[in-house]
């Protein structure tokens, strides 16, 4: 990959840590993501990076990053271009970490829809992401409004990750 092909670095929200979480109560990094053919996996070092997780308890966390953000790429302006997505991580406690991916609204062209969490029917090819989310996960959520940018997020217990 060339220099020109690398994403642009997440910009960090102020107010948030910028460096490696400890595993404290109430610890949290935000950064904002344009979204681009690299952004998921972007995300997901950034996650692992920011938790600090050892490689067998980042898997999980990386799932569940991984389908947040191809959501909002997929269903909402996040996509479009010009679109990006903030991705929040909490500490809650010592175990329990909650990831929230921001989106940037709902696409122009179609009807404003909420998350499905229950997913599609067997034979559609799409629509398991949220419903995988919400198996890895203690639980799930959605902040905001139809019409306006939704905060979709999880939280997950590293009890479960081990």
């Amino acid at each position: 990959m060339s220099s020109s092909d690398e994403p642009p670095p997440p910009r960090r929200v102020r107010g948030y840590s910028n460096g490696e979480l400890t595993k404290q109560r109430g610890r949290r990094h935000a950064s904002v993501f344009n979204s681009s053919a690299h952004s998921v996996a972007g995300a997901r070092r950034w996650a692992r990076m920011v938790t600090g997780l050892p490689r067998s308890e980042a898997y999980t966390l990386e799932l569940v990053v991984s389908e947040l953000v191809t959501n909002a790429i997929e269903h909402t302006a996040t996509g479009s271009p010009g679109g990006s997505f903030t991705i929040g991580i909490t500490f809650l406690d010592a175990s329990r970490i909650r990831v929230a991916v921001t989106d940037s609204g709902p696409q122009l062209d179609g009807e404003p829809q909420y998350p499905n969490w229950f997913g599609a029917c067997p034979d559609d090819d799409h629509g398991r992401g949220l419903p995988l989310v919400k198996a890895l996960s203690r639980r799930t959520g959605v902040l905001g409004e139809v019409g306006g940018p939704l905060t979709v997020w999880a939280v997950i217990d590293r009890a479960d990750l081990r």
